[in-house]
């Protein structure tokens, strides 16, 4: 289970249906296999918001700063093949399987499959679909073009392409290029940015992927860039959420819909 949870902490684009069969196999049901996913993917989230932003202990600690190296994707092997079972012949909505709702699901736009794993707890499933839907909407310090940009770049660092399918549709119907898109898709950053994007795509690779090694010198930067404590704020939760997202759709190797169909 650790190797597991250290894996999607450092290395969610590395996971295949074997590492969850090996937990199946060392005795957790699907059910906690969903709970040590939610968890660890909830405390990337949680790491994140708070490295991010600078929150301070509220107590005496030793901890000392972050001196880790950054763990590019570049660096590790993306591709891997997973000996366990051809994908053609898996026929689970993921690499879990749960018993299917009677309820019919809320909207037929957006991500499904992600939500459907929930089945068994409306209420959780209502709440998470809640929560997406609150990070992706725009304010007035980050529209919903650029919160979409954000998501797809995040995506495409964490080489997540269930979030990255959704977050494209949706950047497409805001009439965003498609070469955009597939840039974005890939992890790469659009050409020619003012300065003050520039920051903010800085500011999502270096929580997506060193949130520990955020300064409070990049605070200033965002702010001297125009970006009030509130944008930050919201910057930061966009980030930290989009690395939650993208855990636990890899961690369960969620199809994407027009894959089931």
């Amino acid at each position: 289970m650790l190797e597991f949870v250290e894996k999607l902490t450092l290395y969610p684009w590395l996971l295949v249906r074997t590492d969850v069969t090996r937990l199946r196999s060392a005795g957790f049901p699907d059910t906690t296999i969903l709970h040590i996913v939610l968890g660890s993917a909830h405390f990337n989230y949680l790491n994140r918001m708070a490295d991010g932003i600078g929150i301070r202990f509220e107590y005496q600690t030793e901890v000392p700063g972050s001196s880790s190296p950054s763990s590019e994707p570049q660096s590790a092997k993306v591709v891997v093949i997973d000996s366990d079972l051809p994908q053609s012949s898996h026929k689970r909505l993921a690499w879990i399987e749960f018993p299917e709702s009677n309820e019919p699901p809320t909207g037929s736009e957006g991500p499904q499959n992600l939500y459907r794993l929930m089945s068994p707890n409306p209420e959780a499933r209502e709440l998470a679909r809640e929560w997406r839907n609150y990070q992706m909407k725009g304010t007035t310090r980050l529209d919903t073009r650029l919160r979409s940009q954000l998501g797809l770049y995040i995506s495409g660092i964490n080489h997540c392409e269930y979030s990255a399918y959704w977050i494209s549709k949706s950047l497409e119907s805001l009439g965003e290029l498609r070469s955009v898109c597939e840039r974005l898709g890939s992890g790469k950053a659009p050409r020619d940015l003012p300065t003050r994007e520039e920051l903010l795509f800085t500011h999502a690779r270096r929580l997506t992927h060193e949130p520990a090694n955020t300064k409070e010198d990049h605070i200033h930067e965002l702010r001297q860039a125009g970006l009030d404590d509130q944008g930050i704020l919201q910057l930061t939760m966009l980030c930290s959420y989009l690395s939650f997202e993208n855990r636990v759709a890899l961690a369960l190797g969620v199809p994407i819909e027009s894959e089931t169909s």
